[in-house]
C-alpha cells in the first residue's frame, strides 16, 4: 500500500519543467546550424553566439543551438580536472595555498577554454550561461554534487560538479552540458565526443538522481527536494538512462534487503516505446555474473520488471538496454 501511495504522489508532481513542454518544436534546424558552425577558439564569443542563433525564432531553439554547439565543440579536459582535484587535496589544510591555487586554477581554466576549447564542468556551465546571456536568455550556474559510479561520498568534502538552470517562457529548466558532451578515458588520456540527448531539459525527478544542488531551490522540486543522505542512497543511474527514461519510479533506494524467494518489481516511466528484447537483467556476486529472465510488463510507456530472488547472498543487480548499462542496485538476500 505504501509503495502504491508513493507512485500516486509521484504522478501528481511530475507535471514540471521538462523537454516534453516543447514537443511542438522541431529542433532539427537548430541542431543542423550548431553542428555545422566551426570556430578555432572562443575569443569572439558574441560572433559565435550570433551566428548560431540569428536564424532561429524561439528562445528554446536558440538555447538548443547553443547547447548542441557546446556539446559538439568543447572537449572535456580530464587532465585539468585531475590536477585540480590533486591540488585541492594537497592544500586542504593550508588555506593560503588553497586560495592561491584556486586563483591560479580560474586563470588556467578560462585560458584553456578560450584558446583550446577544452574545459571541465565549471567551464561548460559558465559558457552556456554567457552564451545564453548574449541572446537574452536567463541562465544560472548550479554547483552541487554529481553522482557517478566512481564518486565516494565518504571522502567528498565539497561540491564536485556544476550544471545549469535556464529560464524559458518564465519557467526554469535543467540541463548538463558537461555530461552530455561525451566520454572520457583518463587511463588512455582520451576524450570522445558522444552527444547524450537526455541531459537537455531533463525531468527534475530524473535529473536529481545524479545531481544534488547546494542551493536546493535549483533542484526544481520545490519542497519535495530530498536530503543529501536520501540522494546518496538513491539507485545509481548511468548516462544511457537519460536517453529513454522519463523518470525512475521504484525502488527509491539503491540497497535492498529482502528474504529468499521474495519477488521484487522495478518500475520506470519511459520517454518512448522500446523493445522488451532489448532489456537485460544481470546479477553479479563479484566472482560470478549471470543474465536472468525476469517477467517484463510494458504498457503505455510504463515498464515493470519483476524477478524472484531465490539465492541467498549479496548481489549487484544491473539493468541493461541494448547492451548499455542503465542502473545498478545492491541486494542482500537473507533466509
Amino acid at each position: 500500500m505504501q509503495k502504491a501511495l508513493f507512485v500516486c504522489i509521484f504522478f501528481v508532481n511530475i507535471c514540471v519543467a521538462q523537454k516534453a513542454d516543447f514537443n511542438n518544436i522541431n529542433f532539427s534546424k537548430a541542431d543542423g546550424i550548431a553542428k555545422s558552425y566551426q570556430s578555432k577558439n572562443l575569443l569572439n564569443l558574441n560572433e559565435i553566439t550570433f551566428n548560431i542563433t540569428k536564424d532561429l525564432e524561439t528562445d528554446v531553439e536558440k538555447l538548443r543551438s547553443i547547447y548542441v554547439w557546446i556539446c559538439n565543440n568543447i572537449a572535456n579536459d580530464f587532465g585539468l580536472y585531475t590536477k585540480n582535484k590533486r591540488k585541492r587535496k594537497r592544500f586542504k589544510e593550508d588555506s593560503i595555498r588553497l586560495h592561491e591555487w584556486n586563483s591560479e586554477f580560474k586563470t588556467l581554466l578560462f585560458k584553456r577554454l578560450l584558446n583550446r576549447k577544452k574545459t571541465i564542468c565549471t567551464g561548460y556551465a559558465y559558457l552556456l550561461k554567457e552564451m545564453c546571456s548574449i541572446v537574452g536568455i536567463e541562465a544560472k550556474i548550479v554547483n552541487g554534487f554529481g553522482r557517478t559510479s566512481t564518486v565516494d561520498f565518504t571522502t567528498l568534502t565539497e561540491a564536485n560538479h556544476s550544471w545549469n538552470v535556464v529560464k524559458i517562457n518564465e519557467k526554469w529548466y535543467l540541463c548538463d552540458p558537461t555530461w552530455a558532451t561525451g566520454i572520457s578515458f583518463p587511463e588512455e588520456g582520451k576524450f570522445y565526443f558522444q552527444f547524450n540527448e537526455g541531459y537537455f531539459l531533463t525531468t527534475p525527478q530524473l535529473f536529481f538522481k545524479n545531481h544534488f544542488p547546494i542551493e536546493k531551490e535549483h533542484s526544481l522540486l520545490k519542497n519535495k527536494t530530498p536530503t543529501l543522505q536520501e540522494f546518496i542512497e538513491m539507485p545509481l543511474l548511468y548516462g544511457e538512462a537519460y536517453n529513454f527514461l522519463e523518470t525512475h519510479l521504484y525502488p527509491t533506494k539503491m540497497h535492498q534487503e529482502i528474504k529468499q524467494n521474495d519477488v521484487f518489481t522495478f518500475e520506470y516511466q519511459l520517454k518512448k516505446d522500446i523493445k522488451v528484447d532489448d532489456l537485460k537483467l544481470v546479477i553479479s556476486s563479484g566472482s560470478n555474473e549471470r543474465t536472468v529472465q525476469p517477467e517484463i510488463n510494458l504498457q503505455d510507456k510504463k515498464l515493470a520488471i519483476t524477478y524472484q530472488f531465490k539465492n541467498r547472498g549479496f548481489y549487484d543487480v544491473h539493468l541493461y538496454h541494448q547492451q548499455k548499462i542503465i542502473a545498478t542496485y545492491t541486494f542482500e538476500i537473507s533466509k
